[in-house]
């Protein structure tokens, strides 16, 4: 069998009981997560354009989306379900593959749930299903993506939250195949945004939780799709990766161990709202600043050691990232949320705002910071680390290494941790009393019944 059909076949068979528990417990966070960060954007002027044109394009009455009243299709549901989820950049990070796993499953899962009221089982085993192929199909060829303009989480996302939906809707595997095939002729994932910081990025988990819907649909149908669409001559990966060689493609990576050795075991929530490559170096900054108490005025230069493979998405053009256009181009400029850390002493979901974009004092400092690619240490992809020096105007200087990035394996995060994201992201959204009904509620999902009767009263 082809990576397709193999997991197709995985998909429709796995059981609630073949999940291991640490899988389940990982799950629960990663849901948790998720609702606070979509909670924090519900306010924003983006989600509420998104929601106000799928009521023009997919109105309905068979789903809603998180946070919201009025009725959409499913496929529209999804969609602002998916802007919500991923407009702050909070969402988390797969980080060998830099998939953002959890969103894309989970927001159509979420919507076709809570439509039809099924259990927090079942949104529960979706989305790990939907997570966990999606963060595997992001290691047959990691880190190319981005390098060839193509946005990891809008593809990859997409093959996941068709896998997420055709569980919940008993697809069997030959009706799977076909989704997947239908899927792969429609996402992009376009990296054009990262030049102009348009919005059209933040759009990217909607247009992969919706497409999703619709591929799932058409295979119901009994309409065919290819078979080879991900590994294939003209499959997904060899069309839209030319640069590589074909036997680079590691599709093994889809399937090996499938079961036994869970990908989305790997998955770090963010605790900062912007790119997760950009996170060990704010933590070191800060890190930095509570040591030593430095004075802006004091310093001359923060020079940062990183991966060449992060240059392009991260440092450069650096007319743009020393003066990113919009909130969405400050999330991946390294120089602006060095500076922007710095100087406000933390990155909340008020972060990235017009006037910090604006503010003459974290200017200044983005000027003063600086990168070298550092070609004697290769960065370990499962970790992500940072190498920071602060150098003084008196010609001190002081340094600050972390080895792994936040949240992974080798530098993990706590339940309390997760709960104090949760609660600063919902703040102001949702009354006191409501967020930690909702944090008891999400930590016994699988407990429940009808997911409606959690979702529905976060409802604005």
């Amino acid at each position: 069998m082809g990576t397709s059909e193999q997991l197709a076949v995985w998909t429709e068979g796995l059981q609630w009981a073949d999940i291991p528990q640490n899988v389940k417990d990982k799950v629960r966070l990663h849901i948790l997560d998720v609702v606070g960060v979509m909670l924090a954007a519900r306010p924003s002027d983006v989600v509420n354009a998104a929601a106000r044109a799928m009521s023009k394009t997919d109105a309905g009455s068979q789903a809603r989306s998180m946070g919201f009243i009025s009725p959409l299709s499913l496929t529209g549901a999804a969609f602002v379900n998916g802007v919500m989820s991923s407009v702050l950049e909070f969402d988390d990070t797969h980080i060998e593959s830099f998939v953002h796993s959890t969103v894309a499953p989970f927001s159509i899962a979420l919507a076709c749930c809570q439509a039809s009221h099924l259990s927090g089982l079942q949104l529960m085993q979706a989305v790990i299903v939907g997570s966990e192929l999606g963060c595997r199909l992001g290691l047959v060829s990691p880190q190319r993506l981005h390098s060839v303009g193509i946005h990891p989480t809008a593809a990859m996302g997409a093959f996941g939250a068709v896998y997420a939906l055709a569980k919940l809707q008993g697809l069997n595997p030959s009706q799977i195949v076909s989704a997947i095939g239908h899927c792969a002729s429609m996402c992009s994932g376009l990296m054009a945004s990262w030049e102009d910081g348009s919005s059209t990025k933040t759009l990217h988990v909607g247009m992969a939780a919706s497409q999703a819907v619709r591929a799932v649909a058409l295979a119901r149908e009994g309409i065919s799709g290819p078979v080879s669409a991900l590994d294939g001559r003209y499959g997904w990966f060899r069309t839209h990766l030319q640069a590589v060689a074909p036997a680079d493609f590691r599709f093994t990576r889809a399937t090996e161990s499938l079961g036994l050795e869970w990908e989305m075991l790997n998955v770090a929530s963010k605790p900062y709202p912007s790119a997760f490559t950009i996170h060990p170096y704010v933590d070191a900054v800060l890190a930095l600043k509570t040591a030593h108490n430095f004075d802006p005025s004091q310093i001359a230069e923060i020079r940062c050691q990183i991966a060449k493979s992060s240059v392009a998405t991260l440092c450069e053009p650096l007319a743009e990232k020393l003066r990113p256009l919009t909130t969405w181009h400050g999330r991946i400029s390294l120089q602006h949320s060095l500076a922007e850390a710095f100087i406000i002493g933390k990155m909340d979901k008020s972060a990235y705002s017009l006037e910090a974009l604006k503010d003459p004092r974290i200017n200044t400092l983005a000027d003063k910071v600086k990168y070298e690619v550092n070609p004697e240490k290769p960065v370990d992809a499962k970790k992500s680390g940072a190498h920071v020096t602060i150098r003084l105007k008196d010609g001190s200087n002081f340094l600050h290494v972390i080895d792994s990035v936040r949240g992974t394996r080798d530098n993990p995060i706590s339940e309390n941790d997760y709960f104090a994201k949760f609660r600063s992201n919902a703040k102001g959204v949702i009354p006191t009393v409501m967020i930690e009904e909702t944090i008891d509620k999400l930590m016994r999902l699988d407990s429940h019944d009808d997911v409606a009767t959690i979702f529905d009263g976060l409802a604005t």
